[in-house]
């Protein structure tokens, strides 16, 4: 059966645009900073998971069955605001599960309540306002990296912007 444009067209509507999404953080950590948070994230990706592969050997030939699943770590860009409240408050949470200063390091809290980070897909709403088409939420996040913060004096037309990492155990994926 041959296909037409028009039936490639329909089939993909509008198509789903990547810059439509919202990140959110459910931490009281960053209460004070939250809905910035979420202003300020300027790029991110849906997780990814991969099913780890067994094999299984017999009479010369190999029996592939699904292993276990894998959750990567996730990152999001986040646009430095100029009071550095942002990066401070994801510092300050950090510093709850290990400690920043050296003769302290053994009284971070590892065992701290994780929290969840959710990530929004809209679709585009036409007059009204956008719909979530997918939502992802990272169970059991902590942060593991907080990015550097280039710094030089040859950028003149520049905002800050680093990235942070977080390591979750899971995800949930809604509708």
């Amino acid at each position: 059966m041959a296909r037409k444009i028009s039936d490639f067209t329909s089939a993909i509507g509008v198509g789903a645009r990547s810059n439509l999404f919202e990140v959110s953080y459910s931490d009281t950590g960053l209460k004070d900073v939250k809905s910035d948070f979420s202003f300020l994230t300027k790029a991110a990706a849906l997780p990814n998971s991969t099913v780890g592969l067994i094999e299984v050997p017999f009479r010369g030939r190999r029996l592939k069955l699904a292993g276990d699943r894998v959750y990567n770590e996730w990152t999001a860009t986040v646009i430095n605001d100029e009071s550095f409240a942002i990066r401070a408050a994801l510092e300050s949470l950090q510093d709850t599960f290990v400690k920043f200063d050296f003769d302290d390091v053994l009284s971070g809290n590892r065992s701290a309540a994780r929290n969840s980070v959710t990530i929004k897909q809209f679709g585009q709403g036409g007059d009204k306002a956008p719909n979530v088409v997918r939502q992802y939420t990272l169970q059991n996040c902590f942060i593991s990296e907080i990015g550097t913060i280039d710094l030089s004096y040859d950028t003149t037309d520049a905002i800050e912007e680093y990235t942070v990492t977080w390591v979750y155990e899971y995800f949930t994926a809604d509708v």
